[in-house]
């Protein structure tokens, strides 16, 4: 939809309405539009960094072994992609065998593995920086100002409450 007198957004029907008296309207679009953004954002992302020989979530993994003050455990990376270890593992593998991050067993807990960035992880992170970060401004620049600073405040303050939600 345009933004010439209409709204903005997907918008659940006059017949999803009618059919569903005990939903909230607003709730659903809220829900989907989240989804929505999440999924144009995601690909968007994907497409910048294929050239680099990373996905969005090898990105992140980068980003985290690369700001850790020291190797870190594929536990302790899957907690903050909030992945499961499989999903870790492969990112692992992936990453390693690009020659960007390196896994090591501990010297006092042989169990465990220890994941370090490489000269070459680092080398590929500043390169995507500028080029991430320009997109961004493009990616976000139908929200300015202040309705910005309150999209990011309302999205945070539904993270919060769904991480304060009991398991289901």
């Amino acid at each position: 939809m345009t933004s010439k007198g209409r709204r903005i957004g997907f918008r659940v029907s006059d017949d999803y309405i009618a059919g569903h008296p005990d939903a909230d309207p607003s709730a659903t679009e809220l829900i989907i539009n989240v989804f929505l953004t999440s999924d144009l954002m995601r690909a968007r992302l994907e497409r910048l960094l294929q050239p680099f020989g990373v996905s969005g979530n090898g990105f992140n993994l980068l980003q985290i072994v690369s700001g850790a003050s020291r190797p870190v455990t594929p536990s302790e990376i899957g907690e903050q992609l909030i992945v499961t270890t499989a999903t870790v593992t492969g990112l692992v593998d992936t990453l390693e065998r690009r020659g960007f991050i390196t896994r090591t067993r501990d010297e006092a807990d042989r169990r465990k593995v220890l994941v370090a960035i490489t000269r070459e992880g680092r080398a590929v992170l500043e390169r995507i920086g500028p080029v991430l970060a320009e997109q961004e401004k493009r990616w976000s620049a139908g929200v300015q100002g202040s309705a910005r600073e309150r999209l990011i405040q309302s999205l945070g303050a539904i993270q919060q409450h769904l991480r304060d939600l009991p398991a289901e």
